[in-house]
């Protein structure tokens, strides 16, 4: 089924997630977030510029629009999981692929990178190295209002543990919602369709993520 370009953009809450989002010293977090967009889009491009393959041809594999994925080589916009998901698949790549992760067992937080691993107001950080596929641990920060996908989704894995180190974090599972505050946990299995998002209007939410085994 397509998803078209105004229901990717729904937004969780009904907020413009990156109007006014801040990081934690202040500054606005738009700069670091358009630099995260675009490090994904000149990723999507190289890959199908190497497949051979039209942004026409990727569209109709994909059940996305061509504006859409233009948008999103350009870095002007983001994805939700589900689309990211299915432009991996038309590229004929995994979705881990898409994404940077740290090269060294130990991950010191001034050198970790960013990346934005599906949705909208999210920032992602890897906190597993490359090549460590037993488990994979994920910080996830969201502005108000950020959510995963609009869409309840489903993948492979056997185990996800979300643990919510600041603010609130709604986890739809099935026709089951729960409102998850600092310093709660869920234990949930990823095979059920799920999606989640901040459900603030005014403060940002941090969740770490432990999926086993590792989905990116």
């Amino acid at each position: 089924m397509a998803v078209e370009v105004d229901r990717q953009a729904t937004r969780f809450v009904g907020l413009n997630v990156m109007a006014g989002s801040r990081n934690d010293d202040g500054k606005p977090a738009q700069g670091e977030a358009h630099e995260v967009l675009s490090l994904i889009g000149q990723r999507l491009r190289s890959i199908r510029h190497e497949r051979g393959l039209s942004l026409a041809q990727v569209a109709a594999a994909s059940g996305l629009t061509r504006g859409f994925l233009s948008q999103l080589e350009l870095g002007d916009t983001s994805a939700s999981v589900t689309s990211l998901a299915r432009i991996a698949s038309a590229l004929g790549v995994d979705m881990s692929s898409l994404f940077e992760r740290p090269p060294s067992p130990l991950v010191r937080r001034a050198e970790r990178k960013p990346s934005m691993l599906g949705g909208e107001g999210v920032l992602d950080y890897l906190l597993t190295p490359d090549g460590e596929r037993r488990a994979q641990m994920i910080e996830t920060h969201l502005v108000p209002g950020g959510y995963a996908d609009t869409e309840l989704f489903a993948r492979d894995g056997e185990l996800v543990i979300c643990h919510v180190q600041s603010g609130t974090l709604e986890l739809r599972l099935g026709d089951e919602r729960f409102i998850l505050a600092t310093g709660d946990t869920m234990t949930f299995d990823p095979k059920v369709p799920h999606t989640w998002g901040n459900p603030s209007k005014r403060y940002k939410t941090t969740v770490l993520w432990v999926d086993v085994p590792a989905a990116y």
